[in-house]
């Protein structure tokens, strides 16, 4: 487990929310948008949390008992917080997107 990057980890709820928050506007998928976009929204979540773990681990394991540097984690919480306005944000365009589309059905 400890042998994934981190950074998919952060990025693989983006991609979730861009195929199946697409195929939910389309009503090609049972799921919601809603649903969706809440799933999207707790494995980003879920997905931080692994991610700062797994950086702090490969960190303990690298040092070898003595004291490390934690700007690798700092790094992780800031991608993570960029990942997760780049979700709202695509949450965001596709409901728009989704209340366009019913529209002009």
């Amino acid at each position: 487990m400890y042998n994934i990057n981190p950074f998919l980890l952060l990025i693989l709820p983006l991609i979730f929310q861009l195929v199946l928050g697409r195929m939910a506007i389309r009503k090609t998928i049972r799921f919601h948008f809603l649903t969706v976009s809440l799933i999207s929204f707790i494995l980003q979540l879920g997905f931080s949390y692994l991610a700062i773990e797994i950086v702090s681990q490969k960190l303990n394991e690298a040092a070898n008992g003595r004291v490390h540097c934690g700007m690798p984690i700092v790094g992780v919480v800031f991608m993570d917080l960029l990942c997760i306005g780049a979700l709202i944000t695509i949450i965001i365009v596709q409901y728009f997107l989704k209340r366009r589309y019913e529209k002009a059905q």
